[in-house]
């Protein structure tokens, strides 16, 4: 359905992007189009909270995310199982899902595939009962990489690259014990993915065969890498390659429980969470409409 009244949640503090234009560009997509629209602006102190309060009196058949995966992720939380329909203005550093989706990340572009209101439904990925996943969660080194990146106090590309190989170097060997799919599995493992996506907003592709809307994720761990191999291994990640690696393994699941050893730092969709002994994922089917 074209949406016909939008309700903007504008982070001001997500990724590099220059804002200063961006309520003309709003309003001049939406005048063109015939569109009803009003603006709502986060703090960073009860989102989402005040969000749910603006929606209840606004009513808006469509809200769009305007910032990176965890705004994205915070107004998707509002939506769960709505039928009011969930846009994407990426304005983040990465853009995860906003890529997984095949939506611009030109603004101008972006508003305009708004405009058409092409809607598909979409899994999600709720963990330990409270939270969502939309793209990609994990334990291990990528988490790690997105806390160095963050304390870096720098944005952009070129930052994620130098928090990555940061990251390679003091990377970890960690054990986990995991159930899935009717099984039990102790292994040690540098990261694990809970993955409902095929790639990281870099490029890097880890679960090349994904769907968003098969009713499975993906369970995604990366074996213990020699350095000799990394090189190799992150090539074939970004050739889309990296189900024929020896140091990862993917499963197909509805759900999955992590047991880790000692507490791990959990991100999901680029936000970091915290420590986590035990990480509990069940797919919600159908959980979303978005416009792509």
């Amino acid at each position: 359905m074209k949406p016909q009244k939008l309700l903007f949640i504008i982070n001001p503090k997500s990724g590099h992007n220059d804002k200063s234009n961006l309520e003309k560009q709003i309003s001049s997509v939406c005048d063109k189009n015939k569109k009803e629209y009003a603006l709502f602006y986060t703090c960073g102190k009860n989102d989402r909270e005040k969000i749910k309060e603006k929606q209840s009196e606004y009513q808006a058949d469509t809200l769009v995310a305007c910032g990176g995966d965890g705004t994205v992720n915070m107004v998707a939380q509002v939506l769960l199982h709505s039928q009011v329909q969930l846009g994407i203005l990426p304005l983040g550093s990465a853009n995860g899902l906003a890529h997984e989706l095949d939506v611009n990340v030109g603004i101008d572009e972006s508003l305009e595939l708004l405009m058409k209101g092409n809607i598909r439904s979409m899994d999600v990925i709720q963990i330990n009962s409270e939270l969502i996943c939309l793209h990609l969660s994990d334990l291990g080194f990528n988490a790690q990489m997105i806390k160095d990146f963050e304390e870096s106090g720098e944005r952009g590309m070129l930052s994620y690259a130098r928090s990555f190989f940061g990251s390679l170097i003091n990377k970890k060997t960690r054990e986990f014990r995991i159930e899935f799919n009717g099984t039990e599995k102790t292994v040690k493992a540098e990261m694990i993915i809970l993955a409902n996506a095929s790639s990281y907003g870099t490029g890097a592709v880890i679960n090349p065969h994904s769907r968003m809307d098969d009713g499975f994720f993906e369970l995604v761990i990366f074996k213990p890498i020699p350095v000799k191999d990394l090189i190799s291994l992150t090539l074939k990640s970004f050739l889309g390659d990296i189900k024929n690696s020896p140091y990862v393994e993917i499963y197909k699941v509805e759900e999955a429980t992590i047991y880790c050893k000692e507490p791990e730092l959990l991100q999901i969709d680029g936000e970091l969470i915290g420590d986590r002994n035990e990480v509990k994922a069940v797919m919600l089917k159908d959980a979303l409409n978005v416009i792509s």
